[in-house]
């Protein structure tokens, strides 16, 4: 049995980690600071309730990411994703799978803003990009996360 710093393993199922604290942080911050514009400028500035309350739904978007659920299933080949509560689990065939895409989004001084790490899957000739998970500030982890999945999914990197 492996340790990974990204999955838990439960038999042949490795459920990727949730991530708490970048999801939770922001997303929290999004909302609160969302409501109290809305509560304190937007009760006399119609501008800024609508920043506020656009905000807030940001925020909450965010934190209901929190319940989204991926799972690399290597004894039926698929791929399970949950983008969040609401919805229902989607399975994809891990024959599908064409390669990782790790992506980052550069600011006017060269630093690195943000990054995404996801999987790119060819179905019927369509490309299909699953977000596996974000980052911020680098995009090591993510890196780290693909190398990971290919030792999971038994696939030389």
């Amino acid at each position: 049995m492996n340790n990974y710093k990204y999955f838990e393993q439960e038999g042949n199922k490795y459920h990727l980690k949730t991530q708490f604290f970048f999801i939770g942080f922001i997303g929290g911050l999004f909302l609160i600071g969302g409501l109290a514009l809305v509560f304190t400028k937007g009760m006399t500035d119609k501008a800024n309730l609508w920043i506020g309350i656009g905000m807030a739904v940001l925020g909450a978007m965010s934190i209901l990411r929190l319940t989204a659920k991926t799972t690399i299933d290597m004894q039926s080949n698929q791929i399970l994703m949950k983008k969040n509560f609401f919805s229902s689990e989607v399975a994809y065939s891990l024959d599908n799978f064409e390669t990782f895409l790790v992506s980052r989004t550069v600011s006017l001084f060269g630093l690195t803003m943000n990054g995404a790490g996801s999987m790119v899957l060819n179905i019927n000739g369509k490309e299909k990009i699953l977000l596996l998970n974000h980052s911020i500030f680098t995009i090591k982890p993510l890196n780290d996360m693909v190398n990971e999945a290919l030792h999971i999914m038994k696939i030389e990197d």
